[in-house]
Parts: C-alpha cells; sequence; structure tokens
C-alpha cells in the first residue's frame, strides 16, 4: 500500500530531468545566438552546441534508466562547471597577453550560470557536500573574476564590471548562505512527512492485533476493485466459540488468541495480500487472483495453521472462512455479503472449515 519510491527519490528523479532538459535548451538558444554573431570566439562556436549533445544525451540515459538519477547529476554539474571555467581560462590568458583587450567587453555571458549550477548542487547534494562542492565552483569561477577586476580598476568601473561584482560577490555569498538554511528547511519537511507517515499508519493499523484495520481494508478492497483488469478474491473469517473464549478465561486471554491469529495469518500469506481485522474476532483476507494460490488453497493454510498448535491456556482454537471471488456486477457491498454468507454456510456446517462461494 505504499509507493515504491520514497519522496525524496522522487523529488531527485523529477528533479533531474527537468534540469536536464532546460539545460538542453540553455545550449540550443546560446547555440543560436552565438551563430548569429558576425566574428564570434571559436569557444563561442564549439561550448553551447557540445553542452546541448551532452545534456541531450543525458536526457536520453535517464529515460532509459531513471535510478540513475545522481550519475546524471554528476555528468552535467560537472560538464556545467567545465563550459563555465573554460572560456574564463581562455578569455584570462588573452586579457593578460594583451593590455588592450576588455575581459568584460570580450566574456561570453556566462557568468550567471553560475547561480543555477550551485542551486543543482544544493538541489542533489547532502548540506556538508553541498557547500563543499558549491565553495570550490566559487573558487574556480568568482575568485579569478574577482581579483582580475580588482586589478583593473578601469574595467571594474564599467556597467558589466560592476555588475559581475556584485553577481559573484554579495550575490553568491547570500546563495552559499541559504544552503544551510534549505536543509534546515528540508529537515523540517521530512519531519513533518515522517510525522504524517506515522499518524497515517496509526490510522490504518489495529492496535490490539497490529493488522491493518477495517478502514485500511476498506480502502485497499475499493481501490483494486477500481484497477482496471484487477480480479481479487475475497475472505472473511472469525474464531469459532470466541464469545465462550471471553467467557470462560477472560478478554485478556481473549486478546491474546486474536494477537497470536493475527500474527499467525500474517506470516504465512502472500505478497500483495491484505489481511485487516474487520471487528471483533472477524478478519478479512483480500487476494488478487492468482491461478497458482487460489484463495480457496490459501485460507486452507490459514485454518490449518491456526488450529495446528495449541494457545496458552486456552488450547486448541478453530476459525471458520467463508471466501468468495469478486464478478464483474460485484460491488463492495455484494461482494461482502457473498463472503459472509460462504461464512455462515461454514458455521452451520459444523465451523472449522472453508467454504467457497
Amino acid at each position: 500500500m505504499s509507493s515504491l519510491l520514497n519522496p525524496r527519490e522522487l523529488f531527485i528523479r523529477q528533479s533531474a530531468v527537468s534540469l536536464v532538459l532546460l539545460s538542453v535548451l540553455g545550449g540550443g538558444v546560446a547555440t543560436l545566438l552565438h551563430r548569429q554573431e558576425a566574428q564570434a570566439a571559436t569557444l563561442n562556436l564549439l561550448v553551447p552546441p557540445l553542452m546541448t549533445v551532452v545534456y541531450g544525451a543525458l536526457f536520453v540515459y535517464l529515460y532509459w534508466v531513471p535510478s540513475r538519477a545522481m550519475t546524471v547529476f554528476w555528468v552535467g554539474v560537472l560538464t556545467g562547471l567545465a563550459a563555465l571555467v573554460t572560456p574564463i581560462i581562455a578569455f584570462f590568458v588573452r586579457a593578460w597577453s594583451d593590455p588592450h583587450l576588455s575581459l568584460v567587453d570580450e566574456l561570453p555571458p556566462i557568468v550567471p550560470l553560475l547561480i543555477p549550477l550551485v542551486l543543482c548542487i544544493m538541489t542533489f547534494l547532502p548540506f556538508r557536500s553541498a557547500l563543499r562542492f558549491a565553495l570550490i565552483c566559487w573558487l574556480l569561477v568568482a575568485a579569478p573574476m574577482l581579483v582580475y577586476l580588482l586589478l583593473h580598476p578601469a574595467q571594474l568601473q564599467a556597467p558589466r564590471g560592476q555588475e559581475m561584482v556584485i553577481l559573484l560577490g554579495p550575490v553568491m555569498l547570500l546563495v552559499l548562505a541559504y544552503i544551510p538554511f534549505q536543509r534546515g528547511v528540508e529537515q523540517h519537511i521530512l519531519a513533518l512527512q515522517a510525522e504524517r507517515e506515522r499518524l497515517q499508519e496509526l490510522a490504518e493499523k489495529d492496535a490490539l492485533t497490529g493488522l491493518h484495520n477495517r478502514r485500511a481494508g476498506e480502502a485497499f478492497l475499493r481501490t483494486l476493485m477500481l484497477s482496471s483488469g484487477c480480479q481479487l478474491e475475497l475472505a472473511i473469517f472469525d474464531v469459532d466459540h470466541f464469545k465462550a473464549v471471553n467467557d470462560q478465561h477472560g478478554h485478556s486471554v481473549g486478546d491474546l488468541v486474536l494477537r497470536e491469529i493475527a500474527a499467525r495469518c500474517a506470516a504465512r500469506v502472500r505478497h500483495g495480500d491484505l489481511v485487516a481485522r474487520w471487528g471483533g474476532e472477524e478478519f478479512l483476507l483480500v487476494h488478487p487472483v492468482n491461478p497458482e494460490t487460489p484463495i480457496g488453497h490459501t485460507a486452507e493454510e490459514l485454518r490449518r495453521v491456526i488450529a495446528h498448535e495449541p494457545i496458552a491456556t486456552v488450547g486448541v482454537v478453530t476459525a471458520s472462512f467463508g471466501v468468495t471471488r469478486m464478478q464483474k456486477t460485484d460491488s463492495i457491498a455484494s461482494l461482502l455479503q457473498r463472503a459472509d454468507e460462504a461464512l455462515y454456510e461454514a458455521k452451520r456446517s459444523g465451523r472449522n472449515r472453508v467454504v467457497v462461494r
């Protein structure tokens, strides 16, 4: 009754798909823009299309192997970091070798990409790893730019120079400072989710036996009946002469009997089945159709397991089973009614038996 993926894994996969697609789009737009330049630098013509190809390949890989989202993240973020650092180093070399060359005029508009790169790191990595890797990215991209601009006051005073200083200095420090805050929010959300799951489990579990309660059993049954093409079988069973157990030994012993029967049944049902305490000494077994193990066989096995070993103080306890299979015209009420009728027939026939209708 639970999702195969926890919310964190699902979020990682969805984020990876979104970020890769956005990267493909960004690489494609950058490629088109640089193609329109009259005298585009060689790196401007090579890096964006190469990025588009790499991220497109990552998207295809993620589509076929969604469980490798973290692998896609590492390849994608390292590719993005390389796409940032390589042009910066190349233009730095040109700017230092030619005093008349203005870096703020020649460098393509790639510096702001450092912010989404750090945001990706925040999304995918744990707190300490994210902070460490984000600082490394800042040192590789932002620190050299800031040092260069401080050593070239004329370029620092230019509008783009001032913009780059603000972006790589105060703005990036604000982004880095947000990492622990973001992790605190995430931990709070995870705590709320865990509490919600705990409360949901309490709402769906029978406190005495640990089985699902009637509410959860009805919800599971309703879900299966609404599923297209799903066929199910159902059994209702209860403990024979349970009132006499309570009358002779007391309710505490009766509770012990119910817990022992619940434990024996829970240990024997197959994966995908549901056993719920239906009420009092009555239990429900929901069994998606399986030709290899029809519910009649499962019910007979549970009947033998219940009666096989005596229960302390009480001795041998038996149970009667009413079994039926869902028909196309069935509602939940009609299905349960037919199982109830089979159960009462089992009791009228002498108890400790399985009746199929």
